[in-house]
């Protein structure tokens, strides 16, 4: 028994018809009837009925449908886990709640790990904390560090959101400003900064938001428009018109852990080092 033969079977069953079922798998319909009569010569029983006009299951064969769609499905899933197990082995993936972390994060370990595609994408702490229990992600920055057995954390590094505003803007000389003074004012976000999405919004409930999902237009709007936007401090350096104000509010800023198996405890550290001392280096990006 062969396991085209099942594959077959299992095509006859969804259509319905010998000459359907080779149309839709691309063989012929002599080559399928052939493969059907070997199939039976296999099993040494009859699994269709044939009469001059038309063939079909007979109650054996209905059951041989069954177990050749079981079979076919097992197939299928073995091969989609063996290859998504293939993937991981080669691809290391980082998971974040926030952009800012991930970005450096990202592009240490692509300097340390060279032979493999690291990767990185946000989510939820649930979700990071359940990626990282069963091996989606090697590791995972959230704002707590999540408490799993086997697991380690180390202190990353901070985060400060900062309002950028036009040198022209009445607030642009302030030390410090908090949400609640520019409640009310137009402000450009980016959609997709993962924890601090939420944040501007519950905080200024009277403001309109301008929001992009495109970051290449969202950048160019922070750089030519007077509309005041965000920038995070991990990310930040001086840019011509535009003056970076740090907020207040004790929301506004985080502590990131970076969490990994207790294995990866001296990389995790190595991590820490370099994503500090590259602090003043990283390049402008608004969020």
């Amino acid at each position: 028994m062969e396991f085209y033969q099942l594959e077959e079977l299992a095509a006859f069953a969804r259509y319905g018809t010998i000459s359907k079922a080779a149309e839709m798998s691309g063989v012929s319909q002599p080559a399928m009837s052939r493969a059907m009569k070997l199939l039976e010569e296999d099993l040494g029983v009859a699994i269709f009925r044939r009469t001059s006009n038309a063939i079909e299951l007979n109650e054996t064969g209905q059951l041989a449908c069954q177990w050749a769609e079981r079979i076919t499905r097992m197939a299928d899933s073995a091969k989609e886990e063996i290859r998504a197990f293939d993937r991981r082995q080669r691809t290391l993936l980082v998971g974040s709640v926030a952009p800012a972390p991930l970005w450096s994060v990202v592009s240490i370990l692509s300097a340390l790990e060279t032979e493999k595609t690291v990767a990185g994408e946000m989510r939820q702490e649930r979700i990071l904390a359940e990626g990282l229990k069963n091996g989606t992600y090697r590791f995972v920055i959230t704002a707590e560090p999540p408490s799993i057995s086997g697991f380690s954390s180390v202190r990353l590094g901070e985060e400060n959101l900062m309002f950028l505003l036009p040198e022209s803007h009445r607030h642009a000389k302030r030390k410090s400003l908090s949400f609640s003074e520019m409640n009310g004012e137009n402000m450009l976000l980016l959609e997709d900064i993962g924890q601090w999405r939420e944040l501007p919004q519950r905080m200024m409930p009277d403001s309109k938001f301008i929001v992009q999902t495109d970051r290449e237009s969202f950048e160019e709007l922070v750089m030519r428009s007077e509309i005041p936007s965000f920038a995070s401090d991990l990310v930040y350096r001086p840019v011509k018109g535009k003056v970076a104000v740090p907020v207040s509010d004790k929301e506004a800023h985080l502590v990131y852990f970076i969490t990994a198996r207790s294995s990866q405890l001296s990389v995790m550290n190595q991590l820490a080092r370099q994503f500090r001392n590259a602090f003043n280096g990283r390049s402008v990006y608004a969020v």
